[in-house]
């Protein structure tokens, strides 16, 4: 493994595509609507963006605040299962 030359050509095809994914979301980026929302990976899933977006907030605050409310809500509803596991899964894709 050799590292690049300092003389690397510009790749447009690259840069555009990392310019038009950097306004998106990283949620959305990677598509989370393909994980089934009754997949074991969903809720982990779920909460790691949650925690992902509010680790963004500037407010520090609001981003403890946040921080702490998303892991007293999955800590709450940990032994949730069945139909109304999906829909609180449903709710927080929602909040994303």
């Amino acid at each position: 493994f050799f590292p690049r030359p300092p003389t690397a050509v510009h790749h447009p095809i690259r840069s555009f595509h990392n310019k038009a994914q950097s306004s998106i979301p990283y949620s959305r980026r990677f598509n989370q609507a393909n994980t089934s929302m009754s997949s074991p990976q969903a809720p982990i899933s779920l909460f790691r963006s949650l925690l992902r977006e509010a680790k963004k907030v500037d407010n520090y605050n609001f981003r403890h605040y946040a921080i702490r409310r998303t892991r007293a809500g999955f800590a709450a509803n940990r032994e949730m299962t069945g139909n109304e596991a999906v829909v609180a899964l449903n709710e927080g894709q929602e909040q994303l």
